[in-house]
């Protein structure tokens, strides 16, 4: 599933540990996927990953964003990590991950719980009880994402300043 062999840089592409820990720490992505049209369409997202080979990300009921995925379900995630310009070398210190994968509406209320759960305990760890009993009220009228991932990698240039 973790593949960096693609990659013209192979100098810069992170080893499975580091890209690991990017796509359970990093706060946010952009979900790249086929507008209905042919073109492309891509929105930030916040996720959370299960540890496995599941990615959840929320969203609203209706809307752009679910009539593409509807018509075509394969997807890019990008997640970005720490970034810094290096004018000096005319260059950029970064770390990122591609996920791809199959984006799907998540239909079963114990997973779709679950995944607010998983969301709730990255974003706001602090407010567990008063969250867990938001996302219960929430659960009708809140769309839960499920992108199964197929295959990802990561790069970075860590170059030091």
């Amino acid at each position: 599933m973790y593949d960096t062999s693609h990659l013209r840089r192979q100098d810069r592409a992170m080893d499975e540990q580091a890209a690991t820990h990017l796509l359970a720490e990093a706060q946010h992505a952009v979900l790249a996927m086929q507008n209905i049209c042919g073109g492309a369409y891509a929105v930030p997202m916040d996720y959370v990953w299960d540890g496995g080979k599941f990615i959840y990300m929320h969203c609203a009921p209706q809307g752009y964003k679910l009539e593409c995925l509807a018509a075509c379900p394969a997807v890019s995630l990008v997640i970005t990590g720490a970034a810094r310009t290096l004018p000096h070398m005319f260059s950029t210190a970064y770390e990122s991950l591609v996920v791809q994968g199959e984006c799907l509406v998540v239909d079963d209320a114990a997973e779709k719980r679950n995944a607010l759960h998983l969301l709730l305990r990255k974003y706001a760890p602090e407010h567990l009880d008063r969250g867990y009993a938001y996302a219960e009220r929430a659960l009708e009228h809140t769309t839960v994402l499920r992108l199964c991932i197929s295959t990802w990698c990561g790069k970075a240039h860590l170059a030091r300043s």
